[in-house]
């Protein structure tokens, strides 16, 4: 006789192609998130819940799960009584329902997930980052919230100490609001950091700026990157890279006694890190408007590297 479905083995079915060591450490991590639940068998746990439909119904539940639990205890249906505590207690039916769907979001983007080597650097989170993701995870009611400590877990395990406990607790307290100028910020980024243009010099950018400056996601102050010290290379010209990300880079041709620099905002530590969880901004583009927007003075040439290809000059002096 086959063993029965748990909880445990539905979620992790649908990381299933993922590395082994992946996957051990996915099961580490689910095992701690779900507790008892993880031991539950998947059968058992759609038959106790599906009446449930509101507080009323639970409460009603509690009251006559419990009493059979109490008449049968004798008999060893302790199982029964496992399941009440930790699903039909009003306090608990919630956070179980919120670990849940943490959990089965975290192992679709598992599983979505590239994972280029063998999986090896995996590893599940330590204790006491596990402890407090558990916090924040079972008071994530929202789908939007659920989906992104989804995918906090799912890259804490391929990437160890990819999110700090700070992240944690932003992402706990961000609201749409507050969600939409970093997505805004992040869609406008070179990596680390936005140019600092006009835009947000003034009106709803300075705003902006300002917002995301209280929630601790960017710098409160703008940052100037200066050239390097003059060494010819290329044709009597030194070489400057303000930027380099995801295989891109700027390339600036420069002269001795050049005033070039780059003025830009920084994005703190847990700014970067929600960063990873957004899909990828157009980094070719936004490299190429700091490179129209760059000082000229003592430059020949300004060129957008893409690694495998030509390099794109973007401006070259007359």
């Amino acid at each position: 006789m086959s063993e029965p479905e748990t909880i445990l083995s539905l979620i992790t079915d649908a990381a299933c192609g993922v590395p082994e060591p992946v996957k051990k450490s996915f099961i580490k991590a689910l095992s701690d998130l779900l507790g008892g639940l993880a031991a539950i068998p998947a059968a058992k746990l759609r038959q106790y819940t599906q009446g449930i439909e509101d507080a009323t119904t639970a409460k009603s539940m509690v009251a006559e799960v419990l009493a059979k639990a109490a008449v049968t205890e004798v008999s060893g249906d302790l199982e029964l009584a496992k399941v009440a505590a930790e699903i039909y207690l009003p306090a608990t039916i919630r956070k179980a329902k919120n670990r849940l769907g943490v959990a089965q979001l975290a192992a679709e983007h598992l599983g979505a997930a590239s994972v280029n080597d063998s999986g090896e650097k995996a590893a599940s989170p330590d204790d006491d980052w596990m402890n407090s993701f558990m916090r924040f995870a079972e008071d994530a009611s929202s789908e939007r919230l659920q989906d992104l400590f989804g995918r906090i877990l799912a890259g804490q395990i391929l990437r160890p100490g990819a999110f700090g406990l700070a992240t944690l607790r932003t992402i706990s307290e961000l609201d749409q609001a507050l969600a939409t100028d970093f997505m805004q910020a992040w869609a406008a980024s070179v990596g680390d950091a936005v140019d600092y243009n006009p835009d947000w010099q003034l009106g709803d950018g300075f705003s902006r700026w300002k917002r995301l400056v209280e929630a601790g996601l960017m710098a409160s102050a703008n940052t100037s990157q200066f050239l390097p010290p003059f060494k010819s290379i290329f044709n009597g010209t030194a070489l400057w890279s303000p930027i380099n990300v995801d295989n891109l880079g700027l390339l600036v041709h420069f002269q001795e006694g050049s005033s070039s620099r780059w003025d830009h905002i920084d994005f703190t530590r847990v700014g970067k890190e929600l960063g990873l969880l957004l899909p990828r901004p157009d980094y070719k583009e936004n490299i190429r408007k700091v490179g129209y927007r760059l000082p000229r003075g003592g430059v020949t040439r300004i060129e957008i590297l893409d690694e495998g290809n030509t390099p794109e000059v973007i401006w070259q002096a007359s």
